[in-house]
């Protein structure tokens, strides 16, 4: 009888070990499932179409026409000056 408890005793004292280290790891970031992961879904950009040729880019890579309302947009800097000169 006194073996069983033992037995019993010494894997209970074992489950609690691990349980318990099991906690230090999560609290201290070291288990690669629980760390945060990178912003895949960062904010959207605007798109725009160049008055041009037509070509859709993103807002932030386009050329705005000087001084145009509504806003014009192109691609590169010889189809700004060929729209500017119409």
């Amino acid at each position: 009888m006194g073996r069983i408890l033992f037995f019993v005793l010494l894997a209970l004292a074992i489950y609690i070990a691990w349980r318990y280290l099991r906690m230090q790891r999560r609290s201290d970031g070291a288990d690669p499932r629980d760390r945060p992961r990178p912003n895949d879904a960062s904010a959207p950009e605007a798109i725009v179409r160049c008055d041009s040729c037509g070509l859709n880019l993103p807002q932030s890579e386009a050329l705005p026409a000087p001084g145009a309302e509504p806003r014009r947009w192109y691609c590169c800097e010889e189809h700004r000056r060929q729209g500017t000169a119409r």
